[in-house]
Order: C-alpha cells, then sequence, then structure tokens
C-alpha cells in the first residue's frame, strides 16, 4: 500500500474540477502544488486553500515546462508524486473535415504529448527518491471512444498504453505508476454539456475513489460505470459503443 502523508505533489491541471478535488484532498497531510495556464483560476483556488502552493504554466509549452521543473526540483528536492491531470477535448465531425488537423493537434498536446514529456523529465529524479509515484488521469473511453472526441479519445488511449509500458520497464523500482480511468464527472471540463447519458459523479467522490485506489496499491483504478467499459469492448463491443455514443 501506498502512503499518501508526507509526500511533495505535482498536480497538472489542479485549480478546478477533479485536479482541484485531489489536491484538497491531499492538502491537510501532503505539500501540494498546482499548475495551470490562468493565473486567476489559480488565485482562486489559492484563496479557497491557502495551503496550495500554484505554479503558473502551460504544459504543452517547452519553454514553460520546462522552467517549472527547475523550479520545482531547485525548490522542491523532495517532490515525489506527479499527477498528470490536466486535459482538454475538441468536439469533432469526422465526416465535415472541418478543423480536424487542429482539434488532433490540441487534442494530443495536452492530453498525450506534454504530460509524456514531463513525465520523461521528471523521471531520472523521481527514480532517485526512495519511494515515488505517477498518477495518469485517463477514462473509460480508452475501451469505448465516443466519435464526436475522436482525438481526446485517442490521446487518452496512447497514455494508457504508454503507463502500461512504463509500468512494464520500472518493474520493481521505487516509483510506482497508477492511471485513473473515470467516469462521467460534473466538471467544466465539458463545457456546460455534461452528457445525459450516463449519470455524472461529484469531482470530490471521484477524487475519493482515486485515493482509495492508489492508497490500496492498484495499479489501475476504474471509478465507477468505466469498470464496466473493457468488458463491454470484448464481449459486446458494439452495444458499448452504442451505449458511449447516443
Amino acid at each position: 500500500m501506498m502512503k499518501l502523508t508526507g509526500n511533495t505533489v505535482l498536480i497538472t491541471g489542479g485549480s478546478e474540477g477533479i485536479g482541484f478535488a485531489l489536491a484538497k484532498a491531499l492538502v491537510a497531510d501532503n505539500r501540494v502544488i498546482v499548475c495551470g495556464r490562468s493565473e486567476e483560476k489559480l488565485a482562486r483556488a489559492k484563496s479557497e486553500v491557502p495551503e496550495l502552493l500554484t505554479h503558473v504554466c502551460d504544459i504543452t509549452d517547452p519553454v514553460q515546462r520546462r522552467a517549472m521543473i527547475g523550479w520545482l526540483l531547485r525548490s522542491h528536492p523532495d517532490f515525489d508524486v506527479l499527477v498528470n491531470n490536466a486535459g482538454s477535448k475538441r468536439f469533432t465531425d469526422l465526416l465535415s473535415g472541418r478543423d480536424l488537423e487542429s482539434a488532433m493537434t490540441d487534442d494530443l498536446a495536452v492530453n498525450f504529448t506534454a504530460p509524456i514529456m514531463l513525465t520523461m523529465e521528471l523521471l531520472p529524479h523521481l527514480r532517485s527518491r526512495p519511494e515515488a509515484a505517477i498518477v495518469n488521469m485517463t477514462t473509460g473511453l480508452v475501451y469505448l471512444p465516443k466519435a464526436e472526441q475522436a482525438f481526446y479519445c485517442a490521446a487518452k488511449a496512447a497514455l494508457h498504453s504508454y503507463s502500461q509500458s512504463l509500468r512494464w520497464v520500472l518493474g520493481d523500482s521505487p516509483v510506482a505508476i497508477h492511471e485513473v480511468l473515470l467516469t462521467l464527472v460534473a466538471t467544466n471540463f465539458h463545457g456546460g454539456q455534461v452528457p445525459t447519458n450516463i449519470k455524472a459523479i461529484s469531482p470530490d467522490e471521484a477524487a475519493r475513489l482515486a485515493l482509495k485506489g492508489i492508497r490500496q496499491g492498484e495499479r489501475e483504478i476504474s471509478i465507477g460505470k468505466a469498470a464496466l467499459a473493457p468488458w463491454l469492448a470484448l464481449f459486446a463491443p458494439q452495444r458499448g459503443m452504442g451505449i458511449v455514443n447516443r
């Protein structure tokens, strides 16, 4: 079982939604740093939870990302938990061809390339710690993609695959790789259009269940109905796709 006390935790996209819920749940027993693009949102998060440390950073920008890493390792050499939570999505019409290239570029950058690069750049430090963890936030949609979010789902599926590969090569190292496969969560991530075909859970509940799984040492933590996705994908893929894409 992993201890979630006395750590120094970096949560990307931690100013709102699930990232902020994780920060609130962890801050009593850990030093928690949240980063994000919006200085205003970070200031709002800190006003609500003064114990948080904040850092403005667009992790898709290599210059900003490396500057944050330099600051993090200089200021907090005991850093030992990375939560790759930042994400965004673009709605896509795969038949129209309109804006597909920019949607693909944006979704892959935020949901796959940036967390991978941040992980690779921080991995040497994390491997030097006596105990460390990387937590990648994905979704049950890695098994049953939503067609109107095609590139977001593809990026998360790639992050899912990378998580499995990284866990394998690290073997018995002190770095644990956890993946949290989320169900639908009621956050601003959906731009005020939370789907109604699946009941959404709250960010606080998602954070509680994710941390429960991490504490218990689970490597893949499926939240709520996300646990059904791999089984539907295996045994009833057409039905599963129909449910997701209603």
